[in-house]
């Protein structure tokens, strides 16, 4: 037998096989390997095969993300996976072009409106969707704490130009007779009241549904009265006029009240032409920009002054009802400083300068002299405010004024500054005395009554773009004024004065004070900027409920409209967002025997409450002035004998509540009612310096966990039951088919959707009204619960809102007396804990 010769290698030790014969052994190795590299066979897609320093999140939509070499393979790729292929995007040049801009605005004002500040709002502001409006809700910056300053100490300022107008126009004793319907004298000065009458102050009023009062409550309404002329004086029943400012959760139902009351039909609705009839284009270049203007003021805000406007009238047009929704703008500055922003934002058109003037809505008015001696009055009775005003709270409460002041972007500074008080301190001012005592009587006549000249003054208004163009051509030295700016028009304004809280026992005096402006459609950009250059915090709807916490008040109450609605859509969000979370995360309000965590049932705590259980288990506020007060005197006194023997069990009474020591309630705390043992264990922990609560709940037991378990089993099983059935009947058809068989689907939605349906009725009982009492959910009666609860930087206190029933709180009082305390207090438990606590209440006089 023959041996193979092996090569010697000195430097190793043995034989080995030769060269020539390995590199002939793994030459078929290397030749698969060169095929593998050449013609790769992989499972990953064009894009993923990338080195890692190539890849981009965006190759999988974007081919042309991707190198050349590899787009037609990436695109054979993605349509064998049946990904639509996307169309090319326009640039943003070709999207901001003005009329491509102005297209995509009006599409998308198509579901809800916009106001005229929205597109600046936009840029800073949270933006939501409510009441058919597209609204700001809070600045995108941290500002909840610098809101509550500049409404406290500077100026905070809010665009309410969504709040709905209404027009109405009759006589006296006509709109008094059909309000009667609407309205209580129970709940304070009616709408027909002498000092309203007379047009120099605004009113508020709580509207009802049609002799329901106290039940079925729609709202609460502004209300002004246009002055009333010399001519005017002189007749008899003369027609007046008359403005509803209405919050739009409420407005439509309103509306509804106001036609059948007054008996009102629908008329020919009023159209207000683009432009003059008698002016006809002779070339088509001006018939293109007629097109052009008819676009530009259909999108000139929601306010779209060339608009078709609903009228209503009765049969013997005695009464007629226009709708101004959407027409004027309104804004609100609140605060001290709120009357330094006026100062400098608003100038008063000079009578020298009108005269000059030509070819603009007051040219009309040079020649008459009552028009001149008004416009005087009102000038003169401004500038001593800027003299003598440190705040409007030292003004008449609610007083209206109105001016024509010069185009706002006449008045901005270079740069944004902040709002100054340059008034000394002085323990008598002679002009503030002559502000209150010698007041004219025709500071609220104003040309924004008549609606054909608030439509002429929104269309000869110069655009911002025409401005600047102007100032480019005509402005020598920058940021001097220029000729053209004397001749702009005047712009009429109304200004009506807050007076903040008036009850310092009660309140903060003076506390979110300020000026409504009313402007007319077009200049509401212009008008915002200026307050905003001149040193006013924008603010949204956050700011809306943080101020009236402050004020301890409410805006919607929980009998209305508006509070009804949004107490459906917080239940939902809640709820939705409480399911969402694992079965682990979620708190157990069955252990902490808490019937309702989501809202507030005050039909069933009004049923528990009454001595007669009766089907009827409707509930109202009370806004009774009289009774309020003798409730406030029986507190003071202590004595529950003289508390009001007239009030009926569907009654709620609206408290302002404070956390005595340590506890963070929340919204839909309980109020309950304590014992004598509550009250000697809270003189012994304070006693002892100790913050540990008054009482705790006992951990219940939840009797449904057991059932949720099994249930939750029972579906686990029955979905792989089901799955396994689906995969044996794929395996029967991959015997017999000669293609890929795949999978049927599921089918298992409605069998999820009920078992998630039955886990959440297991988890929260849906029936309170019938399965529970919402009284003895714990161990101290239920009598009332918080709507509105958070920390109150006013104070420095925990604090909120609450309603309570009459003879809950009756029954409290006479516990007090009992156990001869100097301030009545009860307990209030969060939702979250079971721990109670003592807090101090107030009754609020201006429900």
């Amino acid at each position: 037998m023959m041996t193979e010769k092996m090569e010697y290698d000195p430097s190793l030790v043995g034989s080995h096989m030769p060269t020539f014969q390995y590199a002939a052994s793994v030459l078929k190795e290397m030749r698969d390997l060169v095929k593998s590299i050449q013609n790769p066979v992989c499972n990953k897609l064009v894009f993923q095969s990338l080195p890692k320093h190539m890849r981009r999140r965006a190759m999988s939509h974007h081919p042309k993300r991707l190198p050349r070499k590899y787009r037609t393979a990436h695109i054979a790729q993605m349509s064998k996976s049946g990904k639509p292929q996307q169309r090319e995007r326009p640039s943003r040049k070709y999207r901001r072009r003005p009329q491509n801009l102005l297209a995509d605005y009006l599409r998308r004002q198509r579901k809800h409106k916009w106001l005229e500040t929205h597109i600046w709002h936009a840029k800073r502001f949270h933006m939501i969707e409510r009441w058919g409006y597209r609204l700001p809700y809070a600045s995108c910056d941290k500002t909840y704490r610098a809101c509550y300053r500049a409404s406290a100490e500077h100026c905070l300022l809010q665009d309410i130009s969504f709040h709905a107008c209404i027009e109405m126009k009759g006589t006296v004793e006509d709109l008094r007779k059909g309000f009667e319907h609407l309205t209580s004298q129970h709940c304070g000065l009616g709408i027909t009241a002498k000092t309203y009458l007379t047009g120099r102050r605004e009113g508020s009023i709580d509207f009802f549904k049609y002799k329901q009062y106290p039940f079925k409550a729609l709202g609460k309404v502004n209300f002004l009265w246009r002055p009333i002329t010399d001519s005017q004086k002189q007749e008899q029943n003369c027609s007046r006029t008359l403005w509803l400012w209405i919050h739009p959760s409420c407005s439509r139902c309103i509306l509804e009240e106001l036609v059948k009351v007054f008996h009102l039909n629908s008329s020919k609705i009023t159209k207000i032409p683009l432009d003059n009839e008698d002016e006809k284009p002779k070339i088509d270049k001006t018939s293109k920009m007629r097109v052009k203007t008819q676009r530009r003021l259909q999108f000139m805000t929601k306010y779209v002054a060339r608009q078709n406007i609903p009228v209503y009238k009765n049969e013997l047009a005695t009464v007629e009802l226009r709708e101004l929704s959407d027409t004027i703008n309104r804004f609100r500055l609140t605060g001290p400083l709120a009357q330094s922003v006026l100062n400098h934002a608003f100038k008063v058109k000079e009578l020298e300068s009108v005269a000059t003037m030509k070819k603009t809505w007051i040219e009309n008015f040079l020649q008459d002299q009552t028009f001149l001696n008004v416009y005087g009055q009102q000038k003169q009775y401004w500038e001593k405010c800027r003299k003598a005003l440190k705040s409007p709270s030292e003004l008449l409460s609610n007083m209206v004024l109105a001016l024509n002041i010069e185009d706002p972007r006449l008045h901005r500074p270079r740069k944004r500054t902040k709002a100054i008080n340059n008034m000394e301190p002085d323990d008598y001012n002679e002009h503030l005395e002559e502000l209150l005592v010698d007041m004219p009587p025709n500071l609220s006549e104003s040309v924004l009554w008549e609606q054909s000249l608030r439509d002429r003054i929104s269309e000869e208004m110069v655009k911002s773009h025409a401005y600047c163009s102007l100032r480019e051509q005509q402005a020598i030295v920058p940021g001097e004024r220029c000729q053209f700016e004397d001749s702009l028009q005047a712009v009429p304004v109304l200004l009506i004065q807050r007076p903040g809280s008036q009850r310092g026992d009660y309140k903060r005096l003076g506390y979110g004070c300020g000026w409504d402006v009313i402007a007319p459609a077009g200049y509401g950009l212009q008008i915002w900027l200026s307050f905003i250059m001149w040193g006013a915090r924008p603010g949204g709807l956050r700011e809306f409920e943080t101020i009236a916490r402050d004020m301890g008040e409410e805006l919607h109450l929980p009998d209305t409209i508006g509070g009804k609605q949004i107490a459906a859509e917080r239940y939902v969000e809640l709820r939705n967002k409480y399911f969402r979370l694992p079965p682990n995360k979620r708190l157990n309000y069955r252990k902490l025997s808490i019937l309702s965590p989501f809202r507030v049932p005050f039909s069933q705590l009004v049923r528990d409450w009454k001595s007669n259980t009766t089907n009827a288990n409707d509930f109202y506020v009370l806004r009774d002035r009289s009774k309020l007060k003798d409730i406030v005197e029986c507190i003071k006194k202590s004595n529950p004998r003289i508390f009001p023997s007239t009030l009926t069990p569907e009654c709620l009474i609206q408290l302002k509540l404070n956390v005595k020591r340590r506890g963070n309630p929340n919204n839909f705390s309980l109020i309950c009612l304590p014992t004598k043992k509550d009250f000697k264990r809270n003189l012994k922990l304070i006693h002892l310096r100790n913050n540990d609560p008054v009482f705790t709940e006992p951990l219940l037991s939840d009797p449904n966990e057991k059932e949720r378990k099994k249930l939750r089993v029972q579906h686990k099983k029955l979905l792989k039951r089901l799955r396994a059935r689906r995969i044996r009947e794929k395996r029967k058809k991959q015997e017999t088919s000669n293609t890929k068989v795949y999978i049927r689907s599921a089918g298992t939605a409605a069998i999820c959707t009920a078992q998630f349906k039955k886990m959440c009725e297991l988890w929260l009982p849906e029936d309170v009204s019938t399965l529970f009492t919402v009284r003895k959910q714990g161990c101290r009666d239920v009598f009332g619960y918080l709507t509105s609860a958070n920390f109150c930087l006013s104070e420095g206190i925990v604090g909120g809102v609450g309603y309570v029933t009459a003879d809950g709180l009756k029954q409290l009082l006479k516990l007090c007396q009992q156990c001869r305390l100097k301030e009545p207090m009860c307990l209030i438990r969060p939702t979250n804990s079971r721990h109670y606590r003592f807090a101090t209440f107030k009754v609020n006089l201006d429900v």
